[in-house]
């Protein structure tokens, strides 16, 4: 998973789809994207990363928009509940 900061929610999810392709091997692109609107920092600025683990995936939890990378059309897709029981089953295959 890959947390983005998008304030203005600006993020182009086809072109970042596209660089992640052109830039890395299919094992190292994100499947899982959340976009947040800020990143939470500690005092030594160090960024808070125990809580976004914790929270995962799971759109039931998680409050921020959240995508997965659909292989077939190898672009991101919304991340619902729908979706998520589809790949809790193996409906849908990552």
């Amino acid at each position: 998973m890959a947390a983005v900061v998008d304030k203005d929610h600006s993020c182009d999810l086809e072109s970042f789809a596209a660089e992640m392709k052109k830039s890395l091997p299919a094992y190292a692109r994100p499947v899982f994207l959340r976009l947040l609107k800020e990143v939470h920092q500690t005092s030594t600025f160090k960024f808070q990363k125990v809580d976004l683990r914790k929270e995962g995936y799971d759109p039931t939890v998680v409050k921020d928009k959240l995508f997965y990378l659909d292989l077939r059309e190898c672009r991101y897709k919304p991340l619902d509940e729908e979706a998520f029981g589809k790949i809790q089953s193996g409906q849908i295959k990552l």
